[in-house]
């Protein structure tokens, strides 16, 4: 099963659209809890194995999902192909003992079972698609709710473990390339403006304190006294907000400081084609700079489409369950140098 996933990307990692040269994909989550059992937070190990087998029993009897998984189960290099692929969480690959995953063949609805609530139900959908995934992440809502029978209250609302959830439940996310906006600087105004609009932003790819590759994960964090139709408009605005800065950022790299930027886009380009070593953080962020090149047309043979799957393909967990015979972190960088470098005619 898991074979059948790795040979194919996720839909959304297929399609374009006209904001996808700096916004790879978007995330509707929903967390609900079954009623009438204890949060997980308070349950035994023996009750929360219990509610794992009712979800696992409960899911099965619907149609949409072809691919059932318990982390536990699961070798480390598989645990970290989930993480790489967004449908678990770092937290959730490193404390997986009660947790499910169920996923459909395109992987763009998955349901983490038994985790800090005990159903996330969740869509990505590519670029600032966030409604679209809101759609079908609606209505397996309403099948699992006739299922399970969600906890809720008529004047709260849906009802989790956390209050930062209480009400919707909901949390919608995008994942965006900003590097003009690191650059020059502006991104401190950017948190700064998204803190204040109740929103959250973090680093995709962490190396110990820095963020690699201008790749940023902005989220909802707003849940309670709102629709869900409000928050996916405050989204999607704010999204666009921060797509024009970055826009401007870039127009102020190539008219100020010109030969600059297309000087550390093209070294990286070099480097990329003649690495023979090349590591997860060397290639993350030489791959931003060839990403901004491309959108900014100055390299013409790489398109975004094609960064987007690298982006996934040469990450250690894909390398790893890709080719079995890799045993160690420097036999790794070597394969991923080669990648590319296949990729690019080097």
């Amino acid at each position: 099963m898991i074979n059948s996933l790795v040979e194919h990307f996720p839909v959304w990692l297929e399609e374009a659209g006209p904001y996808s040269e700096m916004v790879l994909f978007s995330k509707v989550s929903l967390y609900r809890n079954l009623g009438g059992y204890k949060f997980n937070k308070k349950n035994t190990e023996k009750e929360k194995e219990q509610i794992l087998n009712l979800l696992f029993e409960g899911v099965s009897t619907l149609p949409h999902f072809d691919n059932y998984i318990t982390l536990k189960d699961l070798e480390d290099r598989d645990k970290r192909f989930f993480v790489e692929r967004h449908f678990i969480s770092r937290k959730e690959y490193e404390n997986c003992e009660f947790i499910g995953l169920a996923l459909n063949d395109s992987q763009s609805n998955m349901l983490v079972l038994n985790s800090d609530e005990h159903l996330e139900i969740s869509s990505i959908c590519s670029e600032l698609s966030a409604k679209e995934a809101f759609v079908q992440c609606d209505g397996l809502d309403d099948e699992l709710n006739e299922e399970f029978g969600f906890a809720y209250d008529n004047e709260l609302g849906f009802l989790t473990s956390s209050t930062d959830k209480v009400g919707t439940g909901m949390i919608v996310s995008a994942v965006a390339h900003l590097p003009a906006l690191v650059i020059t600087g502006k991104f401190v105004d950017i948190i700064d403006d998204l803190e204040e609009s109740l929103f959250s932003i973090e680093g995709v790819f962490n190396m110990g304190e820095s963020v690699e590759g201008s790749y940023f994960k902005i989220s909802s964090k707003f849940t309670l006294g709102v629709s869900e139709e409000e928050i996916l408009k405050l989204f999607k605005n704010k999204i666009k907000s921060i797509i024009k800065d970055e826009i401007n950022s870039r127009e102020y790299l190539t008219q100020k400081v010109g030969y600059e930027t297309e000087d550390k886009i093209w070294r990286s380009y070099g480097i990329l084609k003649n690495a023979r070593i090349l590591s997860v953080t060397d290639f993350l962020n030489l791959t931003s700079a060839l990403r901004l090149g491309s959108s900014l047309g100055i390299i013409k043979d790489v398109n975004i489409m094609d960064l987007n799957k690298w982006l996934f393909q040469v990450l250690p967990g894909h390398i790893r369950i890709n080719n079995e015979d890799v045993s160690n972190e420097k036999e790794e960088n070597i394969l991923r140098a080669k990648i590319i470098r296949n990729y690019l005619g080097g």
